[in-house]
């Protein structure tokens, strides 16, 4: 049973953001039967992942290196869809105090895709899959990334809805937004919005929330919507916690066929085992770049965001690596 609650932890810490390896389950509406859209297995050879020979010789003076694991969400609506990572999360456990960090990387950020040149690092996924996506996180932010998982939009707001629901506190400003990403959903899967009419801290069912994950024309554009997905995922995290033993009927029967990953088995129960019986009370949070290390610029009519890599990456090793908290959300 412990380390069964200990794989639901994980599940549930990443149900918002990911999607996942072999195949990719989409449920486009209620009733359908799933479309799978397949992607090669995952090769974990560092070359395959871009782990380069500076980053094992940087992790090998590094004491007990945290587990890093990638996670991505696919904007997809429809199985036709593409689908960029339009969430790219590297969840980081420190495995000897369970501490637990989530860094967002901004989807726009202009990086060197291998096979595609100077895109934004979200166009990996659609390009190459989570073996790309991966490798081009690696290769950019010199990461040491070997693993990830990933749900479907349609999959996170089961998990959501089978918890219950998860308290947000809603900005007046957020409404108008937050309801028309569930106008919009609501035309895939044919069933009837229901609305979010008041602000303040409220339970969100799961499509509310995922709705509200993805609301970026208010505060501070995309680096708060980074924000309120971390957000999510942390009151997943602690109302999974306060659930105990009674979260295990979901984990068998919603959270297991809704997930997917790269990992093995043993490795997945050890790395949500760390999470699951972390003594820390809090998770700290971040993105990357920071402010003051990019700047946005039009390119052949595109917007990027023109990132200083160097400074950037700096930036998430102090964060991830050496208990650096970073200065900005």
């Amino acid at each position: 049973m412990k380390y069964y609650l200990s794989t639901l932890a994980l599940a549930l810490l990443l149900a918002v953001t990911t999607y996942a390896q072999d195949s990719i389950k989409l449920v486009p509406a209620a009733g359908n039967t799933p479309v799978v859209k397949k992607w090669p297995a995952l090769i974990k050879t560092d070359a395959a992942l871009g782990i380069s020979a500076k980053t094992r010789a940087r992790l090998k003076k590094t004491a007990n290196p945290p587990n890093n694991i990638a996670l991505f969400a696919v904007d997809k609506r429809t199985a036709e869809d593409a689908g960029n990572s339009d969430v790219i999360i590297v969840i980081s456990v420190d495995p000897t105090t369970g501490k637990i960090k989530m860094a967002s990387i901004m989807r726009d950020t202009y990086v060197n895709i291998e096979g595609k040149g100077m895109d934004k690092i979200n166009a990996a996924y659609t390009t190459g899959g989570p073996q790309l996506a991966i490798k081009t996180i690696n290769q950019n932010f010199d990461m040491d990334i070997k693993d990830y998982m990933n749900v479907d939009f349609y999959s996170a707001a089961k998990i959501v809805d089978a918890l219950g629901g998860v308290q947000i506190n809603v900005k007046p400003a957020e409404i108008h937004y937050l309801n028309k990403f569930l106008d919009e959903v609501s035309i895939y899967d044919k069933v009837a919005p229901v609305y979010v009419k008041e602000p303040g801290l409220q339970k969100l069912t799961g499509k509310q929330a995922v709705a509200y994950t993805r609301i970026r024309y208010v505060g501070n554009g995309d680096q708060e919507r980074t924000e309120r997905q971390r957000n999510v995922l942390i009151a997943l995290f602690g109302q999974l916690k306060a659930a105990g033993q009674d979260a295990f009927p979901v984990f068998s029967k919603v959270i297991l066929p809704n997930i997917e990953t790269s990992m093995a088995s043993m490795d997945m129960l050890n790395f949500a085992g760390g999470i699951f019986y972390s003594k820390s009370k809090t998770i700290q949070q971040s993105r990357f770049p920071l402010d003051e290390q990019a700047h946005g610029k039009r390119i052949n009519n595109i917007w990027y965001l023109v990132t200083d890599l160097p400074a950037a990456t700096a930036s998430l090793h102090q964060f991830i690596y050496d208990n650096g908290t970073a200065s900005k959300k």
